[in-house]
C-alpha cells in the first residue's frame, strides 16, 4: 500500500478491545508492515481550521468536508501512531474487513500531515524517528 492509502476497516479493535468501523490513512511501509493514523468525525475540542492543529490538546489535522473526497468533516488523529500486521491485514482485505475506501491522497497532503505528526508530543519517539527518516526520502 503507498502512501495516503485510505482504508475503511469494518472492525477496527482498539487496546481495550473495543471494535468501530474506522477509516485508516497508511504513513508509509513498516518492514512488512504499515504505520497508519486513524481518523474520526468527531470534533470534541479539535479546532476546525482546515490543516494542522498541533496545538490542540489531542493533534489533529483537519481535513473538512467535501475536500480530498471526504463526506463529512474529519480529523486524522495525530497522537497514536498504529502498526497494522501485514498478515492480519492481508486477511481482512480478503474477508472484506478491509477494503480500500478511496484514491491515495496527494503526497502535497501527506507531507502536511506527516510535518504535522511530527510535531506531536504523544507519538512514540521510535515512530518519531521512522517517520522523520522516510518523510526525507518523500518526493
Amino acid at each position: 500500500m503507498n502512501c495516503g492509502t485510505v482504508l475503511y476497516d469494518k472492525h477496527f479493535q482498539f487496546p481495550d478491545g473495543q471494535t468501530i468501523d474506522k477509516l485508516l490513512i497508511v504513513l508509509c511501509e513498516f518492514g512488512t508492515d504499515h504505520l497508519v493514523l486513524t481518523t474520526t468525525g468527531q470534533q470534541h475540542s479539535k479546532g476546525d481550521t482546515p490543516g494542522c492543529q498541533s496545538g490542540d490538546k489531542f493533534p489533529s489535522y483537519f481535513l473538512p468536508l467535501g475536500s480530498y473526497g471526504f463526506t463529512k468533516d474529519t480529523w486524522v488523529e495525530l497522537h497514536d501512531v498504529r502498526e497494522l500486521n501485514a498478515a492480519i491485514t492481508e486477511q481482512k482485505m480478503s474477508d472484506g474487513t478491509i477494503i480500500v475506501h478511496r484514491g491515495v491522497l496527494p503526497i502535497d497532503l501527506m507531507k502536511s500531515i506527516i510535518d504535522c505528526a511530527l510535531q506531536s508530543r504523544f507519538i512514540d519517539e521510535y515512530y518519531l524517528d521512522f517517520l522523520r527518516a522516510f518523510r526525507r526520502t518523500m518526493p
